[in-house]
């Protein structure tokens, strides 16, 4: 008996598996690129997603007194804690294209003296102004974007003279793409490559303008 029970088991694994790592990169592929829908929220944004991504904020680099973006932010994963990061003194902007993630992100906020604003915005046309943000950051989102070479010059748009742009993809996302497909989007909108963490499972690149 429980020999076939660990059968099934592990054939429920290995077709989850097979469905998440070959037929989803398939579609994504197919599609052109795959938005996390609202009602799959809860796979960005849960117990085992944030214990293997814990480091990403150490990796992104935001200091206090800091105006950062997050792009893509989703139903909030990451933006609490980025927030914190700013103070004193800074803020933390959000920018997304779901109003519904948007609403989500700000139920979170409420309650707290975290300095959070949130847009619902397309990524090709940021509402906000010229070199007016120090650090922008983007986790597992950059290749669900339509066009990511016009999102990443609209992020350049936004970042002053010396501010830092941060990459981050993780292999279990269905968009995932290669180190070097993300260096050379970032290099084709006028950023070049400053650091490099983590390996093939999860990195992040932070950029700065050339």
């Amino acid at each position: 008996m429980r020999r076939k029970l660990g059968a099934l088991c592990l054939a429920l694994l290995g077709g989850a598996a097979f469905f998440w790592f070959i037929v989803m990169r398939l579609l994504t592929r197919w599609h052109g690129g795959w938005r996390c829908p609202y009602a799959w929220a809860w796979m960005v944004d849960n117990p085992f997603r944030r214990w293997y991504t814990r480091h990403v904020l150490d990796r992104t680099g935001i200091r206090p007194g800091e105006q950062v973006l997050e792009l893509g932010p989703g139903p909030g994963a990451f933006t609490l804690e980025a927030a914190r990061r700013t103070e004193p003194g800074g803020a933390l902007i959000a920018v997304d294209v779901d109003p519904r993630m948007v609403a989500d992100l700000m139920q979170k906020v409420q309650g707290s003296d975290l300095s959070v604003r949130a847009y619902v915005a397309d990524a090709h046309s940021l509402p906000l102004d010229d070199e007016s943000i120090d650090r922008a950051f983007v986790v597992t989102v950059l290749a669900e974007i339509p066009d990511p070479v016009r999102a990443l010059i609209e992020l350049r748009r936004v970042l002053r003279s010396d501010g830092v742009l941060s990459i981050t993809e993780e292999f279990l996302d269905p968009d995932y793409p290669l180190p070097r497909t993300t260096i050379r989007w970032a290099e084709q909108a006028g950023f070049e490559l400053a650091e490099r963490h983590g390996g093939w499972w999860l990195y992040t690149l932070n950029f700065v303008k050339r």
